[in-house]
């Protein structure tokens, strides 16, 4: 447990993730955390990106906000001999409703968010900075604070497609590890269901639910986020 990679969530740059990379270098001292940006990904090349993403992460502990845990959940099926260990943070197994996972986004919500955003991208951006707000004590200050990825909209839009349609529901009920999955109970963006829901994937993986958050866990409860990880990390190699 040399290196831990953070990945942010959907069009969020890797400085939204600072303030949990400090939490975790003061909790735990000595290793080395690094944030990446999430490069472009689409549907077509799905398979093309992930490999690549890969060999741009040193191979360690990782960590995905949202997309970014998603694609972290991805990358464990794929190379689990370089990412054994995962944690997700404020992340679905399907951030879109399936027949079987009713605790996800709406069809028609996501459609006409995806809709919105190739139509009017930064009204939109702007709104979704907001949901992911929503939930804190101090929403509209939060909301601006984000700061967002050097991606162009089309760029942007291949990845939401891509959050659209993976399904981790099978990669998170077989880890080859047991995952740590943090979540907040006033998420506006993955409904508190959730939790159990994917909880029940899986009885080895742990899931934290922080009562007072919303979706921007690592700007919002750093250090609650530094301590589950690291207590989940020190009893997986005690």
């Amino acid at each position: 447990m040399k290196n831990i990679t953070l990945l942010p969530g959907w069009a969020l740059a890797p400085e939204n993730m600072q303030p949990l990379r400090e939490a975790l270098l003061e909790r735990l001292p000595g290793i080395n955390v690094d944030i990446l940006p999430l490069p472009t990904i689409q549907l077509s090349s799905l398979e093309t990106d992930l490999s690549s993403l890969a060999q741009q992460i040193k191979p360690g502990v990782l960590i995905g906000w949202s997309l970014g845990g998603m694609l972290a959940v991805q990358l464990h099926r794929r190379f689990p001999e370089h990412f054994a260990q995962v944690a997700t943070l404020a992340a679905n197994a399907c951030f879109v409703e399936r027949k079987s996972w009713a605790a996800a986004m709406s069809t028609e919500t996501f459609k006409a968010f995806y809709n919105d955003y190739r139509d009017a991208p930064d009204k939109t951006l702007k709104r979704f900075g907001l949901l992911v707000a929503q939930g804190s004590a101090e929403a509209r200050q939060l909301a601006k604070q984000l700061t967002w990825d050097k991606l162009d909209p089309e760029q942007r839009l291949h990845g939401l497609a891509v959050l659209g349609m993976l399904d981790n529901r099978v990669a998170l009920s077989r880890p080859t590890q047991p995952m740590l999955h943090c979540l907040g109970a006033l998420d506006a963006l993955v409904p508190e269901q959730a939790a159990q829901a994917i909880a029940a994937l899986h009885d080895g993986s742990q899931v934290a639910v922080h009562a007072q958050a919303g979706h921007a866990l690592p700007l919002e409860q750093p250090l609650w986020l530094a301590e589950q990880i690291a207590g989940w990390l020190e009893r997986r190699h005690a």
